[in-house]
């Protein structure tokens, strides 16, 4: 029998018309409710900003050990300003009857991972300002679980550790080591290849670059910006999400591994791709903003959409490279959509979504259009993309390259006559062998009913014949759902 069970057998059920009360309310100025306001949105943010977050999971193996699994994240450990990686061990016996309380325990020895004098870089502060970060330390981490591999950005720099994979658990903390580099400026964004952990990527001066871990060597893979000081004569990024996307749509990347590797000749090389965004800003108006720091007396100039102006121009490609046995980059080769990214999708304003299925046989991207009423999911087989001519009649050599039947399918479509909110809810399953036709996912919709549901889609993609040489003509229907 339950508490509840209990309470109603031996009381009384009153309604709750019939019970008079008093319920006071104190009255407060205008200043004092802005008083009060202040105070708990500084103590939410507070309470935010120390909660744990960015949890990872990772099991052991070890029969011996008395725990089960090993739980990485994020926190402001006691007596800290800064969030640090941190881990809890997870026991194998929990009594159902009792509360469990997991100890923080540091993964990283006496490290600061604050720059001196708090002194971001320009890139840092504006990333740090549009995810509304309040706290300093390390914001986020990327983590490759087969291998153990973490890597941080960190003090204008970059970093990495390792705990579990073939090496075994750490019992006590660690000391990071730098990665060291040639390149001027920050490293953003970084990310683990997650088909080759020896190799990782980030962001630097607009542009996407690739490195590996073991041998130190740097590889530029884009070559989209000049890195002039003039923001009207360097309008190109690569793999950079702008200021509308970040906004509007909680997207803070804009390039995207390929989960597999394919290995390709009897040289044994193995080729690995990067899906990633470039952006032309060129028709964007620009705005100067007075600098932050007033001793500069100077103004910063951005790239900014003002309501009813153009947005920028937007395209997919692919960026790839092909290591030997030893994990040095032998080529690299940039690609791009076979026809032009406006001919294939007309009506496509924004990128809000992009990532690989788990398998690797498709890039997936979210389309928006510009009133956001409009949601299609697409998925990019990476043979639809060639590499980048020189003039159209290399263009139309590479085209004939492409088979008839690779072709960019619409497998899920959302509309609304009011807006759509955009999400992170896609997951696709891996198609079984012989079922390449179809392929099953789960997606939350709320256009449907008004409110957020999950549902298991199948869609269902019909081959179509296409001769790549000429110019496209957009028709709608390339899937069944």
């Amino acid at each position: 029998m339950t508490a509840v069970d209990t309470l109603s057998d031996s009381s009384e059920v009153v309604e709750m018309e019939d019970v008079p009360s008093q319920f006071q309310v104190q009255k407060h100025s205008w200043d004092g409710l802005r008083d009060i306001i202040h105070s708990s949105r500084k103590y939410s943010g507070m309470i935010v900003n120390k909660a744990p977050h960015d949890f990872q999971f990772v099991r052991k193996t070890e029969e011996s050990s008395p725990h089960s699994h090993r739980l990485y994240y994020l926190g402001m450990p006691y007596g800290s300003r800064e969030n640090s990686l941190l881990y809890s061990e997870i026991p194998k016996k929990v009594r159902k009857e009792a509360l469990l309380l997991l100890s923080w325990k540091q993964m990283l020895d006496h490290f600061q991972a604050t720059p001196h004098h708090g002194m971001y870089s320009r890139e840092e502060e504006l990333l740090r300002e549009r995810k509304r970060l309040g706290v300093f330390g390390i914001t986020s981490y990327d983590f490759h679980s087969e291998s153990g591999l973490f890597l941080f950005q960190a003090s204008n720099s970059l970093f990495h550790c390792r705990d579990g994979g073939k090496n075994g658990f750490m019992v006590s903390p660690m000391k990071p080591l730098e990665i060291k580099t040639q390149c001027t400026g920050p490293r953003m964004d970084p990310k683990i290849c997650p088909a080759d952990p020896a190799f990782f990527s980030f962001i630097n001066n607009n542009d996407l670059w690739v490195a590996n871990i073991e041998t130190g060597e740097e590889k530029r893979m884009t070559y989209c910006h000049k890195g002039l000081s003039n923001v009207l004569d360097d309008p190109k990024s690569a793999g950079v999400a702008t200021f509308v996307i970040q906004e509007e749509f909680d997207r803070f990347t804009g390039y995207w591994w390929c989960p597999t590797a394919s290995t390709e000749g009897s040289e044994d090389l193995k080729t690995l791709r990067i899906l990633y965004e470039e952006v032309d800003e060129s028709e964007v108006e620009i705005i100067h903003v007075p600098s932050p720091a007033l001793e500069e007396r100077k103004t910063d100039s951005y790239r900014y959409p003002r309501t009813g102006s153009k947005n920028p121009k937007i395209t997919l490609k692919l960026a790839e490279f092909k290591t030997d046995s030893k994990g040095k980059i032998v080529c690299a080769q940039d690609k791009e959509l076979v026809q032009p990214f406006a001919a294939l999708f007309p009506t496509v304003e924004y990128i809000a979504r992009a990532g690989w299925t788990r398998d690797g046989k498709y890039a997936w991207a979210m389309f928006l259009d510009r009133p956001q009423q409009r949601l299609q999911l697409i998925l990019l087989p990476p043979a639809l993309f060639i590499p980048v001519p020189e003039n159209e009649e290399q263009r139309a050599e590479f085209a004939k390259t492409v088979p008839e039947n690779v072709q960019p399918f619409v497998i899920y479509e959302e509309t609304t006559d009011v807006w759509i909110n955009v999400h992170d809810i896609f997951y696709p399953f891996i198609q079984p062998e012989g079922e390449e036709e179809e392929l099953c996912f789960i997606r939350a919709n709320e256009c449907k009913t008004g409110f957020c549901h999950l549902y298991r889609v199948t869609a269902v993609l019909k081959q179509g014949s296409y001769d790549w040489v000429q110019p496209y003509v957009h028709s709608e229907g390339k899937s069944e759902t």
